[in-house]
């Protein structure tokens, strides 16, 4: 008896399989590669699990025209986690103008225990799948997400 073979006969493995049964489709992988190479008009995208897949949120999604930081910030809700990649413009410690894509896992702490868990539990295969990512945060409340704090992290890389 030989253990069962994974991935199955036929079937390239994936490295967007998490442990809690979660993948990231390719076209969501699709929408950020096209984000990181600026060919959205997007400032901000949101993604969310929906069933067995991370999924687009697109009505959370912030727009380049007309949009800031804090236009990020109000669209997170205590109650509901969303991993976020934002096109960051910051200013180095030495005064040069940067930009970097930042991953934030927002799994706030006053969010359901089987939320916080799934995304939790995903988080690592939706980074592997977004190739690009320069800074990760993990952000439980909006302290650890503000504009200071992502500079910072910025600069630390």
């Amino acid at each position: 008896s030989h253990p069962p073979l994974y991935p199955p006969p036929g079937r390239p493995p994936t490295v967007t399989m998490a442990m809690t049964g979660i993948t990231v489709p390719d076209e969501v992988q699709g929408l950020f590669n096209d984000f990181k190479l600026k060919r959205t008009p997007h400032f901000a995208m949101f993604f969310k699990i929906e069933g067995d897949e991370v999924v687009e949120d697109t009505a959370m999604h912030v727009p380049k025209e007309g949009s800031d930081f804090d236009s990020i910030l109000e669209k997170l809700d205590e109650s509901t986690p969303r991993y976020v990649v934002i096109d960051f413009n910051y200013e180095t410690t030495d005064g040069r103008p940067a930009d970097k894509i930042i991953f934030v896992a927002w799994i706030p702490d006053t969010c359901k225990i089987k939320d916080k868990m799934k995304y939790s539990g995903t988080k690592e295969s939706v980074k592997s799948a977004f190739v690009g990512i320069a800074v990760n945060i993990n952000a439980t409340d909006m302290s650890e997400v503000t504009v200071d704090e992502v500079t910072a992290a910025c600069n630390k890389v």
